[in-house]
């Protein structure tokens, strides 16, 4: 905080300056952006976030600044409204357990927004939230910024970070803070650091530290334990280190590429031969989903992403959502469906029952996810408008394995239900239109009508003649 702004240092701050910034001299002058690299429990909002927005909004002088009728803003921007209440939360409790500040309030604070009397404003904003222009910005809080281009578009952090810059042109004196725990080697956050880490740059402070050192009352025996749980994780959560083998399965733009907005589900079409990949719940907080595509020349079309997951304090009745998913696949024409084997047997008898083979995928769940990757890649992909699928692609790693081969998995305290089921029906949807192919018919008609009077690949006997 002394460095951001610019106060005297003595020997021992000077020491964790040099520690944490890189830097060979410090420039007492302050700096207009600041971005903090820190590890979990760094105290990030509570130390940093919340008394720099409380400070720039009572004691920035900046409503001087503003036109008459005109409010000043301080935006406080996490990766989703969830978030947002953490910083938020110590910021309102800073202001109604003191008696000098509390008297700055405009009325009481709002659920995301706190009105105060000069008149400034500390409001919330997801990183979902497309644009920040047309407000009077002196001050900004992006908040674990590494982790806007998940929750958000693909350039959502840029986006943002330039609609706060644009609304800081009319003040003379401003501060953007950035703030996060490392995550990936791309983004706002990881060009910072590469780009102001150890140099005296007179516009941006990069800081970069453990939680450890942020945050000494921390245990180390815990910190240990974590450490032995999980090597690669910890370096990136406490060591606060970009992780060096972590890379993002689909680049965001190609995700962003593939959805068709406003397309929540299309009907079934007599035309179209259907593919359906089904995740079971594993337990926890796993959701229940199935995905519903077909082949439209050389394009894979997804026209159905349902999910089902347990409410909090109740059981989920799995033949009840079995029975259901059941119904929506008879309703394509579809008696089968491709899912993984972890789940077991209960599963493939609980479809049974309802007159659905559900049959084990011959590849795992990284090999479909890798026989998808193409179509993002080239194109040729349409998803559906569903939140949850477009976050849960957004957060699959690609992570190497012993042997050259690729893993492809969630984050560790997330999921990838709905991928999982969207990659194992775009993996038979591909096998069985490439079985289909006019030069090969010929030669594979019988093969393939034992094929499909084994796994019901049709939606009708009567399509198989069709083709």
């Amino acid at each position: 905080m002394r460095a951001i702004y610019g106060l005297p240092l003595n020997d021992s701050q000077l020491d964790i300056f040099h520690q944490c910034t890189g830097r060979e001299s410090y420039l007492r002058h302050g700096f207009q952006e600041a971005t903090v690299i820190a590890g979990a429990r760094a105290g990030k909002d509570s130390r940093i976030a919340a008394p720099i927005a409380l400070y720039e909004s009572i004691y920035g002088g900046h409503q001087k600044h503003l036109s008459k009728g005109e409010r000043g803003t301080i935006p406080l921007v996490a990766q989703d409204a969830r978030a947002t209440r953490i910083a938020f939360g110590y910021i309102t409790d800073y202001l109604t357990h003191s008696e000098i500040l509390s008297s700055m309030l405009d009325g009481e604070p709002l659920a995301m927004e706190i009105p105060l009397i000069n008149r400034m404003s500390i409001v919330c904003f997801p990183s979902t939230k497309s644009s920040l222009r047309g407000w009077s910005i002196p001050a900004g809080i992006m908040d674990e910024l590494a982790f806007f281009r998940l929750e958000g578009s693909a350039e959502s952090d840029a986006e943002i970070q330039t609609s706060i810059r644009r609304g800081m042109v009319q003040f003379d004196r401003t501060r953007l803070i950035k703030i996060s725990t490392p995550y990936m080697r791309s983004g706002i956050l990881f060009d910072d650091f590469k780009d102001y880490f150890g140099k005296d740059s007179e516009d941006v402070l990069v800081w970069k530290a453990s939680s450890a050192l942020m945050n000494p009352s921390l245990k180390t025996s815990r910190l240990e334990r974590e450490r032995r749980l999980d090597p690669e994780r910890y370096a990136r959560e406490y060591e606060a280190e970009f992780a060096e083998d972590l890379e993002a399965f689909l680049p965001l733009a190609w995700i962003d590429a593939a959805i068709v907005q406003g397309r929540y589900e299309l009907p079934p079409s007599e035309h179209s031969f259907y593919s359906a990949g089904i995740d079971p719940n594993g337990g926890g907080q796993d959701a229940f989903t199935i995905s519903i595509v077909h082949a439209d020349g050389d394009r894979i079309v997804q026209d159905v992403c349902r999910g089902w997951k347990k409410q909090r304090g109740q059981t989920m009745n799995m033949d009840a959502v079995v029975k259901d998913i059941a119904a929506i696949m008879k309703s394509y024409g579809l008696n089968s469906g491709d899912g993984d084997r972890y789940s077991g047997q209960w599963v493939v008898d609980a479809f049974a029952k309802e007159g659905i083979a559900y049959i084990h995928s011959e590849t795992d769940k990284s090999g479909a996810y890798l026989e998808m990757e193409p179509l993002f890649a080239q194109g040729k992909i349409e998803i559906l408008d569903h939140p949850e699928l477009q976050r849960e692609l957004r957060l699959l790693e690609r992570r190497p394995r012993p042997g050259g081969k690729v893993l492809v998995d969630h984050p560790r305290a997330s999921h990838d239900d709905y991928p999982n089921s969207l990659a194992l029906a775009v993996t038979k949807a591909r096998r069985g239109r490439m079985d289909f192919e006019p030069a090969a018919c010929g030669e594979r008609i019988v093969s393939n009508y034992s094929w499909w009077n084994e796994f019901g690949s049709f939606s009708r006997p009567g399509q198989f003649w069709d083709s």
